[in-house]
C-alpha cells in the first residue's frame, strides 16, 4: 500500500514539473508579441547567460570542477564563427566569408579541440593550482585577440551581421529571440539529461569523494576531461548566440571577468542544479538593469550582494526555494554544538 502511494505521489509530482516545464515555455514564447525590442533583446541576454552558467554548474555544481577560465571556449567559438562568416585573411576561408550553418559547427569544432587540449593539461593539476592555469589559458586567448588585429580586428571587435538562415530571417528581433529560444532549451535539456545518466552519476561520485571513485574503478582524469569539454561546447553555443546577438564580437569575452559572470549566477542561482542557472541569470540582469538607474557605483552594490549570498545563501536561491540551504552561522553553530559536546 506504502509504495503504490510514494509512486502515485512521484508520479504527480512528475506531471507538476512537467506541467510548470511546459508552462514556463509557453510563457517565454508569448513575452516577443507583448515586449518591445529592448525588452525581447533583454531576455535574449537572459537566454545567453543561463546557457553559460549552466554549462559552467556541469564543472563547478556537478563535478566540483573550479574553472576561471570558462570565458575561453565562450570566446573561442564565437570569434571563430565571426572570422569564417566574415571571411576575414585565414587560410582556406574565402574572401565573401562561408554560410552561418556551416561556420556554426567549424566554430564548435575548434571549442572542442581548444577545450580537450586545455583540459588536458590543466586537469594534471588540482585545487588552485588547476584554477588558476585555467585562468592563464583565458588570459592567453584575450591577448591573442586582442593583438591579432587584422584577423579579429583587435579593440575594435569583428562585425558581423546576422544572415537570412534558409530565408528564416535573424536580423528580425522576434524570429532571432525564437531561434536562440529553442536552442536553448534544447541544450539545457541536453544538460539536463547528462546530468541524470549514469555519466552524470559519476561525476557526482567524483564531487563528492575521487578517491573513492578511482577506488571503484572509474578513470576520474577522463570522466573530467569529458565533462570539460562538455561544458566548453555549451559555453561555445552560447558564445556564438552571444557574438550573433550584438552584432560584434570583442577581446572582454574572453576576459576573466566574463567567466566570472558564469561563477557568480551560479553561486547566486544555486550549484548542481541547473535550473539555478536561470534564477541566476534573472537575478544579476535584473539587479543590472534596476541599479543602473539608481546608483552610479551599482556594481560595487552587486559586489556587496554577492558576499552576502556567499556568507548566508552559499546553496543559492534554489536552496532557498528546495530548503536546503545552509549559511555560514549554520555551520558556525554545528561547530560550536560539537565544541560543547566534547566537552561533556
Amino acid at each position: 500500500m506504502a509504495v503504490g502511494l510514494g509512486r502515485r505521489f512521484d508520479d504527480n509530482t512528475r506531471v507538476m514539473r512537467w506541467g510548470l516545464a511546459i508552462g514556463v515555455v509557453a510563457l517565454f514564447a508569448l513575452l516577443p508579441q507583448v515586449l518591445g525590442n529592448y525588452g525581447t533583446g533583454l531576455v535574449v541576454e537572459f537566454f545567453v547567460l543561463l546557457l553559460f552558467a549552466a554549462s559552467y554548474d556541469l564543472l563547478i555544481g556537478y563535478t566540483g570542477i573550479i574553472s576561471f577560465g570558462h570565458a575561453l571556449p565562450y570566446g573561442v567559438a564565437a570569434y571563430a564563427m565571426g572570422i569564417v562568416v566574415a571571411g576575414r585573411p585565414l587560410p582556406g576561408v574565402p574572401e565573401a566569408g562561408v554560410p552561418l550553418l556551416v561556420a556554426t559547427p567549424i566554430a564548435l569544432l575548434a571549442v572542442i579541440v581548444v577545450s580537450a587540449l586545455t583540459g588536458w593539461l590543466a586537469l594534471r593539476l588540482s585545487g588552485v593550482y588547476f584554477a588558476m592555469i585555467t585562468l592563464a589559458f583565458s588570459m592567453v586567448g584575450y591577448f591573442v585577440a586582442f593583438e591579432s588585429t587584422g584577423v579579429t580586428g583587435g579593440d575594435n571587435g569583428l562585425l558581423i551581421s546576422r544572415p537570412e538562415i534558409l530565408g528564416y530571417p535573424l536580423n528580425d528581433y522576434v524570429a532571432f529571440y525564437y531561434l536562440v529560444l529553442w536552442i536553448v532549451l534544447g541544450c539545457f535539456l541536453a544538460m539536463r539529461r547528462l546530468t541524470c545518466s549514469p555519466f552524470g552519476r559519476v561525476l557526482v561520485c567524483i564531487r563528492e569523494n575521487e578517491e573513492r571513485a578511482r577506488f571503484l574503478g572509474y578513470d576520474t582524469f577522463r570522466y573530467k576531461l569529458a565533462v570539460f569539454v562538455v561544458a566548453g561546447l555549451f559555453a561555445g553555443v552560447a558564445g556564438v548566440l552571444q557574438g550573433l546577438y550584438l552584432n560584434i564580437i570583442t577581446p572582454d569575452m574572453l576576459y576573466w571577468s566574463t567567466g566570472g559572470d558564469a561563477l557568480l549566477v551560479t553561486l547566486i542561482g544555486g550549484m548542481g542544479t541547473l535550473w539555478g542557472a536561470a534564477v541566476g541569470a534573472a537575478f544579476l540582469l535584473g539587479a543590472r538593469e534596476l541599479l543602473t538607474g539608481i546608483v552610479e557605483g551599482w556594481p560595487i552594490v552587486l559586489g556587496v550582494v554577492y558576499v552576502l549570498f556567499v556568507l548566508f545563501v552559499p546553496d543559492g536561491i534554489a536552496g532557498l526555494i528546495v530548503g536546503h540551504s545552509r549559511s555560514v552561522w549554520d555551520v558556525i553553530g554545528d561547530l560550536q554544538q560539537g565544541d560543547v559536546e566534547a566537552e561533556d
